[in-house]
């Protein structure tokens, strides 16, 4: 799978980052449903580690719905992966503003000083906003 990357210097586990970037590409439609993806041991052949590792991820996937296995015919992104896949991310979404709440809250922030400092962010990361390199 030439589009996922890991990077073994991370403190992400390996697992973790195969998992996200194929849920990831699962709920943005790169991946649509019926999509084959690499055998276990491919997989971790083209990414240089353990298959573990990637028995590891697929586990994860299949839990989740985002991906089934058709024995002796391999492994294949679900009808549901899209769907699957976006509620968890609003839920892991949901979990990181209920910190950047309690973090903003303990550092005596208001709602205006919070949506002030958030509006100031997107504005830094988003690519659009950004000047471009000969202007």
């Amino acid at each position: 799978m030439e589009y996922l990357v890991v990077d073994t210097r991370s403190a992400v586990p390996l697992y973790v980052q195969i998992l996200d970037q194929i849920r990831g590409r699962a709920g943005d439609g790169a991946l649509p449903p019926g999509t084959p993806l690499p055998s276990v041991r491919q997989l971790a052949s083209d990414l240089s580690i353990n298959p573990n590792t990637v028995a590891k991820a697929y586990m994860f996937l299949e839990r989740e719905g985002i991906i089934h296995t058709v024995r002796r015919r391999g492994t294949f992104v679900s009808d549901m992966a899209r769907t699957k896949a976006r509620e968890i991310a609003d839920q892991r979404l949901g979990e990181a503003l209920d910190r950047v709440l309690q973090e903003a809250a303990a550092f005596g922030m208001d709602q205006k000083q919070l949506l002030d400092a958030m509006k100031q962010r997107l504005r830094r990361e988003d690519p659009r906003k950004r000047p471009s390199g000969g202007m």
